[in-house]
């Protein structure tokens, strides 16, 4: 009857996706600056460069920066679709927990999640009637079943 939540995924995709994102922009900001330093140094514009290290004289280094480009793209690859996976899943999880609210609750015709409280979470609820009101629901993590908590005798269990 109801279906289980995955409290932990959408944060967890979405968190791995931002360091991701921000390792690849780092390692991507300076791959172009070597870049930038390698194209001095060819047109005779070092001084510009003078105390940095020297590893842009090594004859492999046009390949090294292409390596570190690349290394970027597929990190800023990897931290978008993090993100967007966390995003798309968090979406998912809050249509469960308005379709496993509505099934137990009739009364309920939309849930807003507000915050999560490990399994607990504060909304805003709007019933049938057009009422609008704030509740503490916590969810069974293995079922998915909602218990709101508190008395609120305008919403009653379907069986």
């Amino acid at each position: 009857m109801f279906e289980p939540l995955d409290l932990q995924t959408p944060q967890l995709a979405v968190g791995i996706g931002f360091v991701f994102a921000i390792a690849g922009a780092a390692i991507l900001a300076h791959a172009l600056w070597r870049k930038r330093r390698l194209k001095a140094w060819n047109e005779g514009e070092s001084r510009r460069f003078e105390g940095t290290d020297s590893r842009g004289e090594r004859s492999d280094a046009p390949r090294d920066v292409r390596i570190e480009t690349i290394a970027a793209a597929i990190a800023l690859a990897l931290g978008v679709g993090g993100i967007a996976y966390g995003m798309v899943g968090q979406v998912h999880q809050n249509n469960l927990v308005e379709s496993n609210t509505i099934a137990k609750y009739p009364e309920i015709e939309q849930v807003v999640p507000e915050q999560w409280r490990g399994n607990l979470l504060e909304a805003h609820v709007t019933t049938t009637d057009g009422e609008q009101l704030e509740l503490r629901i916590a969810f069974d993590p293995d079922t998915g079943e909602p218990s709101i908590q508190g008395e609120h005798p305008e919403l009653s269990e379907s069986q």
